[in-house]
């Protein structure tokens, strides 16, 4: 079991997310002095839970009662420029993600860290299957799902594969994984980090601290771009044992690539000894990433919903063939749709447009020429879909854009295309 050995007693946890929860549980542990800040009303089960650690709160904002801490945590998400922040800042009191705090308390054999505007969750998922098959019982957590704080123990002397995002990365200080997979770079998170360049410098964090020994695994674009300090290694290009990878779409085929560049570095006989491929290929399918739901009429319906950026719906149109009617909108972010111009043009028959993001996506698919529909719902979109659709085509929910205006999560809106699927299925 990690101990504390940390030159704090005192901790500030801005957010009650699932990070902030697991903060809470995994912290309360060490007879520290706890105290939670939420911008947002508590619920009265969030009370209960803080009330039942011992934990002392505000809610409906941050005051300096946060600033008396010796230790700030902030949630993923937590914008930087809070007031609360800059004067944490000012006063020079230590502000720490949850993984730099993990970090700092864990003892794996290896970290393995991955990041990208896209693939993240695919790739960890893959290296924790390679590894699992080898026989080394990997530990993954991070933004996949666990929060790392809540996998400290058990990462004890094994590996530690960890999804980590732009948020989490740039509140680190010492966080240096042994392996560092950063898989692409396009527009994303500019609501929070403010600018392209400073959410490139978040994500650089990754590499900031890997010296001689190391391995950086990147591709080349990212490799023109950076100069890491450790072993370089192109993941476009690697070799997967023989059988692997066939019938694999091109960005799975890449994804695919980079973990097992990820797994070979932590254990190199992988090369003279590969695990077979029918162990790995589960990890490939991932809900809500290129997922069939099912089809109708002969109309296959795919979710696609983890598309939450531009990036992902580009890599999305690649991989379907086409006619696509599209299933487009949410939250958008800003920038970054002008790559999706040309597919839209020449792969889509028509989108579907949904979320608070109609007016942006009816401006812009009217200059580029696209035909659209607007939807109020899930299921209202898949009737329009598929009063759209023709024998041959493919109905896609790729939203490029956040869930945030309608669901929970992506997740939760890939379920609620689901269920929309189903009611249209039923008639």
């Amino acid at each position: 079991m990690a101990s504390w050995s940390l030159p704090f007693r005192k901790v500030a946890i801005l957010g009650l997310g699932k990070t902030g929860r697991a903060l809470v549980r995994s912290l309360s542990r060490f007879g520290l002095s706890l105290f939670l800040s939420e911008a947002r009303r508590l619920s009265e089960e969030e009370r209960a839970f803080l009330a039942g650690y011992g934990v002392a709160w505000e809610d409906g904002g941050h005051t300096e009662r946060v600033l008396s801490a010796e230790l700030i945590v902030p949630s993923p998400g937590v914008p930087p420029h809070l007031p609360v922040l800059q004067g944490a800042r000012r006063r020079g009191i230590p502000i720490w993600s949850e993984i730099e705090l993990s970090f700092r308390l864990a003892a794996p054999s290896a970290l393995i860290a991955v990041t990208g505007t896209n693939g993240k969750s695919t790739v960890c998922e893959l290296i924790g299957a390679i590894l699992r098959a080898a026989g080394k019982e990997p530990v993954v957590a991070g933004n996949i799902g666990r929060p790392a704080i809540s996998t400290v123990d058990e990462a004890c002397g094994r590996p530690w594969v960890l999804e980590v995002s732009s948020y989490q990365l740039e509140w680190t200080e010492r966080f240096h994984p042994q392996v560092a997979v950063w898989l692409n770079f396009a527009p994303d998170h500019l609501d929070h980090h403010g600018t392209l360049a400073h959410y490139f410098a978040a994500k650089a964090k990754l590499l900031s601290r890997q010296g001689e020994g190391d391995t950086a695994i990147l591709p080349p674009e990212l490799i023109a771009r950076l100069s890491p300090r450790g072993k370089v290694v192109d993941c476009s290009q690697a070799e997967l044992p023989p059988g692997w990878g066939e019938g694999v779409p091109g960005h799975l085929l890449f994804d695919l690539k980079g973990a097992w560049c990820a797994a070979q570095a932590v254990v190199p006989e992988l090369t003279r000894a590969p695990p077979p491929y029918e162990q790995v290929l589960p990890a490939l399918r991932q809900p809500h990433r290129l997922e069939l739901v099912g089809e109708f009429s002969g109309i296959p319906f795919i979710n696609d919903s983890k598309a939450t950026n531009a990036h992902a719906t580009a890599a999305a149109l690649r991989a379907v063939p086409a006619p696509i009617v599209l299933i487009l909108g949410g939250r958008h972010k800003k920038e970054g749709y002008e790559e999706l111009k040309q597919l839209l043009t020449h792969k889509v028959r028509c989108c579907i447009l949904i979320g608070e993001s109609q007016g942006f996506f009816s401006h812009l698919l009217s200059c580029w020429g696209v035909p659209y529909e607007l939807a109020a719902d899930p299921l209202d979109a898949l009737r329009r879909a598929y009063a759209r659709a023709r024998t041959g085509d493919t109905v896609l929910l790729s939203p490029a854009c956040a869930s945030f205006d309608q669901f929970d999560s992506f997740s939760h809106r890939g379920e609620a295309f689901r269920a929309a699927f189903r009611q249209l299925s039923l008639g």
